[in-house]
């Protein structure tokens, strides 16, 4: 999993062909939640970026292309320290 910065401040969880857009605001939920552990961070992710049934379907698959929810997470909490909101 990688975060990529849109040009338009915004952010995505990129992971293949799988990608969740976040605002600012939702990045910047996640950003300053971390370090996580991966139960809570998941569930953070879950209650407040992921707001429809086919993000959630995208955020399973990318889930399952990382090899399940641990290592996905703790790529995607790598991915995220790297990339500071502003």
């Amino acid at each position: 999993m990688k975060v990529e910065k849109e040009n338009d401040g915004s952010f995505a969880i990129v992971a293949g062909a799988h990608r969740i857009p976040l605002t600012l605001a939702q990045y910047e939920d996640i950003f300053y939640a971390l370090p996580q552990d991966n139960g809570t961070l998941s569930r953070l992710i879950n209650d407040t970026v992921l707001t429809s049934e086919p993000l959630r379907q995208t955020w399973k698959a990318m889930l399952d292309a990382g090899g399940g929810m641990q290592p996905a997470i703790s790529a995607l909490q790598k991915a995220v320290l790297a990339v500071p909101p502003k």
